[in-house]
C-alpha cells in the first residue's frame, strides 16, 4: 500500500500568536475580568490554537495548486476568522453575533473543500490520509453549530449549553481526533500490531458522525455510539508509544500527556453515557464541560499536537504551490 508522506513541521507565529491570544483569554475569563463561560472558552481554543497547528501538521494534498493554495488563504484569514467568533461571544445571541461567527464557518468550509479533494486524490492508498481527510471534513459541521449557537436557535429542541457543546465536539473528537488518528497511524504502520490498531481508528474517525445521528435516534443508540466512540479513543493512547520512541523529550512528555488524558477523559466519557442512558447521571453536563472537556481539549487535543509538532520534526511543512 502506498502511503503520502507525513512532513515534519515548527510552530511558527501564527502557533504562538494564538497561543497567546486564548491564554490570554482563559486567563481573564478565570480572573472575571471577562464574562467568557467555560465551554466558550474550550470552543476557542479551536480557531486560536488547535487549526493553526493542526495546519502545519496535515500536509496539502501532492502535487495540487488548488490545495496548497488553501493552505496559503487559512494561513492569512485563520486568526482574523478566530478573533472575529471570539467577538461574537462578547455581544447578545442574535444576528450580528452570528454574522460574526460566520467567517469562521467560511474557513471549515474551505477547509472541509480540501479534504473532499483528499479523498479524491489517495482514496484508499494512505488510511492516514484518510483520516485528515474526514477531519477536515467535520470541521463546518462544527462551525454550522458556532453560527446557530450565536443566532440563539434551538434545532431539534436542544438548547444551550447542547448547541455550543456540539460545535466544540465535531472540532475536537471530529477534526482534532482524526488528525491525530491519522498521525498515530502513520508513525506505527510498520508495527506488527497495525492492522487492529487501524480498524480501531477507524472507529475514532467514525464516531462523531454516529454519536451525531445517534442522538436523533433514541437513548439505546445514543449509549451504543458514546460507548464505541470511549472504546475507539482507548487505541489513540497508541501516541504513548511514538513518544518513548523518541529523541525529543517534550515530545515524549507531551505524547504521554495526551494518552493518559484521552484514558481518563473516556472513563468519564462512559460514565456519563451509563447514566444517560436510564437518565440518572453519574456526571451532570456541567462536570462534563468542567473535567472532560478540559481534558479532552487542553490535555488529549493540544499536548498531543504540541508533542507531534515535536516529534515530527524542526522544519516547516513546504507551501509552495507545486509546479
Amino acid at each position: 500500500m502506498k502511503t503520502a508522506p507525513i512532513a515534519g513541521t515548527a510552530l511558527d507565529w501564527r502557533s504562538a500568536l494564538g497561543a497567546a491570544v486564548w491564554t490570554g483569554l482563559a486567563l481573564a475569563a478565570s480572573s472575571q475580568r471577562i464574562r467568557l463561560e467555560l465551554t466558550e472558552i474550550l470552543f476557542l481554543s479551536a480557531p486560536w490554537v488547535v487549526l493553526p497547528v493542526a495546519g502545519n501538521l496535515v500536509p496539502a494534498v501532492a502535487d495540487s495548486r488548488l490545495s496548497a493554495n488553501v493552505h496559503r488563504v487559512e494561513d492569512s484569514v485563520v486568526l482574523p476568522a478566530a478573533a472575529l467568533a471570539t467577538a461574537s461571544f462578547f455581544l447578545p445571541v442574535g444576528r450580528l453575533a452570528a454574522i460574526l461567527a460566520s467567517p469562521w464557518l467560511l474557513v471549515c468550509l474551505l477547509l472541509a473543500g480540501e479534504g473532499l479533494l483528499r479523498l479524491l486524490r489517495y482514496r484508499q492508498e494512505s488510511f492516514a490520509q484518510f483520516c485528515f481527510a474526514v477531519g477536515q471534513v467535520y470541521l463546518p459541521v462544527g462551525a454550522s453549530w458556532l453560527v446557530i449557537s450565536r443566532l440563539g436557535l434551538r434545532p431539534l429542541g436542544f438548547h444551550e449549553p447542547i448547541v455550543l457543546l456540539t460545535a466544540v465536539h465535531f472540532h475536537f473528537a471530529g477534526f482534532l481526533s482524526a488528525v491525530l488518528a491519522g498521525l498515530t497511524y502513520e508513525h506505527s504502520r510498520a508495527a506488527p500490531w497495525a492492522a487492529p490498531l487501524r480498524a480501531a481508528l477507524c472507529g475514532v474517525v467514525a464516531g462523531p458522525a454516529f454519536l451525531g445521528i445517534a442522538f436523533l435516534a433514541g437513548p439505546k443508540l445514543k449509549l451504543m455510539a458514546a460507548l464505541w466512540i470511549v472504546t475507539a479513543q482507548f487505541a489513540l493512547a497508541a501516541m504513548f508509544r511514538a513518544g518513548i520512541a523518541s529523541t525529543q523529550w517534550l515530545g515524549r512528555w507531551m505524547l504521554g500527556i495526551s494518552a493518559g488524558c484521552v484514558v481518563v477523559g473516556m472513563v468519564l466519557a462512559a460514565m456519563w453515557a451509563a447514566g444517560e442512558y436510564p437518565l440518572h447521571p453519574f456526571v451532570n453536563m456541567d462536570q462534563m464541560a468542567r473535567f472532560h472537556g478540559v481534558l479532552n481539549a487542553l490535555g488529549f487535543g493540544l499536548c498531543g499536537l504540541l508533542g507531534w509538532a515535536q516529534i515530527l520534526g524542526e522544519s516547516p511543512r513546504s507551501r509552495e504551490v507545486p509546479q
